[in-house]
């Protein structure tokens, strides 16, 4: 196994969606080749970057993900689960941000539609009206609160999570402790 400066350096840091500094930018371009394996639309066995774990081709001398020379870092047969758990904590991590935040806008939605409904004076109060507010209001803050907000607060949670459980691995990989 090859250490990570034999393997290539660690890369400077780079800017991530949501202003997330990564130590580690070529995770940030795995993300969705590993959300494919993690998904089993690829193959489990193959040829994989001894450093980062990224698949490559029967040509490929320098990996095209972490830029490590593939002679010297080696290759696998196969992805880690480890290295797996940690692309798929960022992955749930996010998703459950995203999903919160989408139900929060269809509650807060709700909300203001039984608000019109009870207590709207007048022509507020017309079921009509609460009812365009509940669905174009409850499309409005999903999106709002999920989409935008959520996506943003776990994307940069789950990238922090992934990078300290990567982290890890190259320590506990190298023979060092975390």
């Amino acid at each position: 196994m090859a250490d990570s400066s034999a393997a290539g350096k660690l890369p400077a840091a780079s800017e991530g969606v949501a202003g997330y500094l990564s130590p580690y930018p070529y995770l940030d371009r795995l993300q969705e080749k590993m959300e494919e394996r993690l998904a089993k639309k690829v193959p489990v066995k193959g040829r994989f970057c001894g450093f980062c774990y990224a698949r490559l081709r029967e040509s490929d001398t320098v990996c095209p993900f972490c830029q490590t020379d593939v002679a010297a870092a080696g290759t696998v047969e196969e992805i880690p689960q480890d290295v797996l758990r940690a692309y798929r904590t960022k992955q749930r991590t996010e998703a459950r941000w995203v999903h919160t935040g989408a139900f929060f806008g269809l509650i807060l939605a709700s909300v203001l539609f039984l608000v019109l409904v009870l207590w709207g004076p007048g022509w507020l109060g017309h079921p009509a009206l609460a009812f365009v507010v509940l669905i174009f209001g409850g499309y409005f803050f999903a999106q709002l609160f999920g989409t935008f907000l959520g996506a943003q607060i776990g994307y940069r949670r789950g990238a922090r999570q992934r990078d300290a459980l990567w982290t890890a691995w190259l320590a506990k990989r190298e023979g060092r402790a975390a």
